[in-house]
């Protein structure tokens, strides 16, 4: 590949551009901006179906500390690539430099000892204090044994950063064929051939600028451009592969699952044992999956085959650990062995939406089990069994998913739950005094996600279960006890929490009156106004909060006043709010219903008007008087 290289080298010569460093820009480059990207080149020369070398140069000035992150550097290698050349230099708000960085200045680090990796990584961080100041850096990757993947570029990467200048420029050679995405840019990539058939495309992105994070705003990823690129057919550590189509894809993947699900006959006798009083296979599936919640725990492992291949089954019943791919694979393997058949699943937990027409492995980031039963498909969570059985959890909830299957990858999405299911319940009686003393005894129900975030409580020491509780609460001197908790896992999961609390100041007490909130669980829902709203709306999951209060009045004071019966409706929910007073007693019901969704950016001032109506009603007072 040497005569590519020296193509390589020319072109490298006659495209790239010096970074020059500059000490101002233009008021639209720094409008938003933390710091600014000067120039960013990146050169990936593909130089076999294995082999490749990138070569990038990064330039930015730091405006001011909130933008001190975009200085520091960072390089993540592993098994298949090392950081072989590295040099940098900082410059004073003047442009004249004032110290260079070497390699050996750089720290590395592995990760902590709960997870088993490959991956290391090299950083610096790039202090200075005195703003402005500019850094740029220089640096060569080899990447060697594989190439799954070529590097993603992100000109813009973060929040409140714009950039003057980027360009990646791809060689490849005449035998490798690659595909590529451009996501959130009109930009194309410019290619010439040369005469032996290698490539070389550039694409460049000019005056990107700053993006400011807005309150239930897009998520960065969809705002900014981003180009992925891989090879249609690769080799990666000694292992071919197809990633032309998700098809190809998941052919690739089952292969790495050979013989990885071997059983040694101790546990297969085990497994019959335990599910020989089954009468049906979703008894089956919870018994194993029950088996597994006590016997395995859930360690990060990113070795071998870049993290992709799970450990053999066997390793797992011998360790009692694994990851989500290993512990998968081990379920999937004691199912085989009841003649249940299930698929290994590849998911994300933070990409909703795979991209449909371009495969890749850097799309997903955990693995779990689907087994398609005649009555119904359960989707199961392994590093977690201690979820209920067939419960799909938020983080996975309405995914793509790829299922690997012998025949190759299915693209599919998971199921998930209307919005109006996702309840919590609050029920309260208050008994007050004449000076404000109040005890509570308070009833807390929560559904499916509402469920999945207060089931933690479960596994809490009483103190800790007590601060939970407590800062739930909108009172400043309060105390919790007796606490109750009751947890029915079911597909659709409920938990079931009581406790008493008793507060010496539940009102503020003024000459003969005394003000009481009428909702002590919520002081939100705040949505700050905004002039000129960018990004459309973006709610991530939808759920309905109801609380009913039963306050009965002290000994010689009646209500004096109250706020008003109010509903609300609109695109993004309802809220309704009720005060009756019934004699001695008072009852207070509020319910809010929040949608999930993306919705247009015009309609944030309706939002945070809906936002305001909730927040005015919850922290609502009553007036009472003494007669």
């Amino acid at each position: 590949m040497n005569k590519h290289l020296a193509i390589f080298g020319l072109l490298w010569i006659c495209f790239s551009v010096k970074a020059q460093i500059k000490t101002s820009f233009p008021a639209e480059i720094t409008e938003k901006a933390y710091a600014v990207i000067q120039s960013n080149e990146i050169d990936f020369i593909c130089e076999s179906a294995t082999n490749a070398l990138k070569k990038e140069s990064y330039t930015v000035t730091v405006l001011d500390e909130k933008g001190k992150e975009a200085a520091h550097f960072l390089c993540m290698c592993d098994q298949f690539s090392s950081l072989n050349k590295f040099s940098g230099e900082v410059y004073d708000r003047a442009g004249n430099l004032i110290r260079k960085i070497k390699k050996s200045e750089l720290k590395m680090s592995e990760y902590s000892s709960g997870l088993t990796t490959d991956d290391y990584m090299y950083f610096f961080e790039c202090n200075i204090g005195q703003y402005p100041y500019t850094v740029k850096y220089e640096w060569e990757i080899k990447y060697k044994n594989g190439l799954i993947s070529f590097p993603p570029f992100v000109p813009q990467s973060r929040f409140n950063l714009s950039v003057v200048e980027a360009n990646y420029r791809l060689h490849v050679p005449a035998e490798v064929t690659y595909r590529t995405k451009i996501l959130n840019s009109g930009n194309k990539f410019q290619s010439k051939t040369t005469p032996k058939g290698a490539t070389y495309s550039e694409i460049s992105f000019k005056n990107l600028k700053a993006i400011e994070k807005e309150l239930y705003g897009a998520p960065l990823e969809a705002l900014i451009p981003i180009v992925y690129l891989g090879p249609d057919n690769f080799i990666f550590d000694g292992s071919q592969g197809d990633m032309s189509s998700w098809k190809s894809y998941g052919n690739w993947q089952y292969g790495l699952l050979k013989d990885r699900d071997i059983l040694p006959p101790e546990l297969k006798e085990k497994i019959h044992q335990l599910t020989s009083g089954c009468n049906s296979e979703k008894e089956k599936v919870k018994v194993l999956y029950d088996y597994l919640a006590a016997n395995t725990r859930y360690v990060s492992i990113q070795l071998g085959i870049g993290g992709l291949q799970p450990t053999p089954a066997t390793n797992v019943y011998k360790t009692g650990f694994g990851d989500c791919k290993a512990l998968s694979n081990y379920l999937k393997a004691m199912l085989q062995e009841v003649g249940i058949n299930s698929n290994y699943t590849v998911i994300s937990t933070d990409r909703v939406k795979l991209l449909k027409d371009f495969a890749s492995v850097g799309q997903m980031n955990h693995v779990i089990l689907q087994v398609p039963l005649k009555e119904e498909t359960l989707w199961l969570e392994c590093t977690n069994a201690q979820l209920p059985l067939g419960y799909i959890h938020s983080d996975i909830a309405g995914h793509d998913a790829i299922l690997i299957k012998e025949n190759g990858g299915e693209l599919c999405t998971l199921p998930s739950y209307p919005d109006s299911v996702n309840t919590q319940i609050r029920t309260a009686q208050i008994t007050l005094d004449n000076n404000g003393k109040a005890h509570i005894q308070t009833t807390q129900k929560c559904d499916l996600f509402q469920y999945e975030h207060l089931s933690a409580i479960t596994h809490m020491q009483p103190d800790e279960q007590k601060d939970l509780l407590r800062s739930q609460i909108r009172l400043t001197q309060a105390s919790v006890n007796n606490i109750s908790i009751q947890e029915s896992k079911r597909a659709n999961p409920q938990i079931d929490v009581q406790f008493q609390t008793e507060c010496q100041q539940f009102g503020n007490k003024t000459g003969n009156r005394l003000f009481i909130p009428a909702n002590l669980f919520r002081n939100y829902f705040t949505v700050p106004k905004q002039e000129k709203r960018t990004s459309d709306i973006y709610i991530k999951y939808g759920y309905a909060d109801t609380d009913s209060v039963l306050i009965t009045l002290p000994e010689g004071f009646v209500l004096e006043a109250m706020p008003k019966p109010t509903s609300v409706s609109c695109r993004f929910g309802s809220f309704e709010s009720s005060i009756e007073n019934k004699g001695t007693q008072i009852c207070v019901r509020q319910r809010l219903f929040l949608k999930k969704g993306k919705f247009p950016a015009n309609t944030y001032e309706e939002f945070a008007n809906f936002a305001q109506t909730i927040s005015d009603l919850y922290g609502g007072r009553i007036v009472l008087k003494k007669e």
